[in-house]
């Protein structure tokens, strides 16, 4: 299916897009899961919808200020990223906390920049003091500590985003690209594709928004976009089987490839 997908998108214009829904949801970031629910994230609150654009749960709070960012790629375990307080909490599926906020201060990072879910069962974050990936397992201990790539990086320049996919983890810093790590948090190497605040990894592919365009690249074949109708003003994108969901802060809408 993944394969089929890039193929599609590929070779789909504009044209070929169809409208299957569309609903109202504030969201700065739309999200897709791996289950098919959609996930709005918008200030401090994230909600989750079904492709029907029916609302099935919610979640904020407002002690913590606005959400930095979530990452779904476990459906079960839903994590948000406070940067603000330098917070991390977990929801299961229904969107409640599973356990109260990890305060990660209290765990000796104050400098977090990104985080995000592992496969491992716990999770990645990117410590700013040692420039360096480290992998907290589910008692909070730390178990797998990375490279330090501070060479790696272009001055003043640090990870505002990453992902854990295929047992390699993707950090996008804006000025120096996306760094690939190893599943022990070694550097790789560095793709050049720079200024993402957000993108998907699917198959050897790396799918992200830019001028209202879905772009897929890899280092083989470069890039190839595939354009969202001009008066939309999409925000933000995510891509789910052969659906496009996007967002222009108001309106989602799901296009079918």
């Amino acid at each position: 299916m993944k394969t089929l997908l890039i193929f599609i998108l590929l070779f789909t214009t504009t044209s070929d897009l169809k409208l299957i829904k569309q609903f109202s949801a504030n969201s700065e970031i739309v999200l897709t899961d791996a289950i098919g629910n959609i996930y709005a994230v918008n200030g401090n609150n994230v909600t989750m919808y079904n492709f029907e654009g029916l609302k099935n749960f919610s979640y904020s709070n407002s002690f913590l200020g606005s959400i930095y960012s979530v990452d779904v790629l476990d459906p079960m375990r839903v994590l948000i990223f406070y940067k603000e307080f330098n917070k991390v909490i977990f929801l299961s599926n229904k969107l409640s906390e599973i356990s109260s906020a990890i305060e990660l201060d209290n765990l000796g990072y104050s400098q977090i920049s990104a985080c995000c879910n592992s496969n491992l069962g716990g999770f990645w974050i990117f410590n700013a003091q040692q420039m360096q990936l480290v992998h907290l397992n589910s008692n909070l201990e730390s178990d797998r500590k990375g490279t330090n790539i501070q060479s790696v990086l272009q001055n003043n320049d640090l990870p505002v985003y990453m992902l854990e996919q295929n047992d390699e983890i993707f950090v996008s810093a804006p000025k120096s690209g996306v760094l690939i790590f190893d599943k022990f948090g070694t550097y790789k190497k560095t793709i050049p594709l720079y200024q993402l605040n957000k993108f998907q990894v699917v198959g050897d592919k790396f799918i992200y928004l830019n001028n209202n365009k879905i772009f897929s690249y890899s280092t083989i074949n470069n890039a190839d976009s595939l354009s969202i109708p001009e008066n939309l003003k999409i925000k933000s994108a995510s891509i789910y089987k052969n659906k496009i969901v996007v967002s222009n802060s108001n309106e989602i809408y799901v296009y079918e490839l």
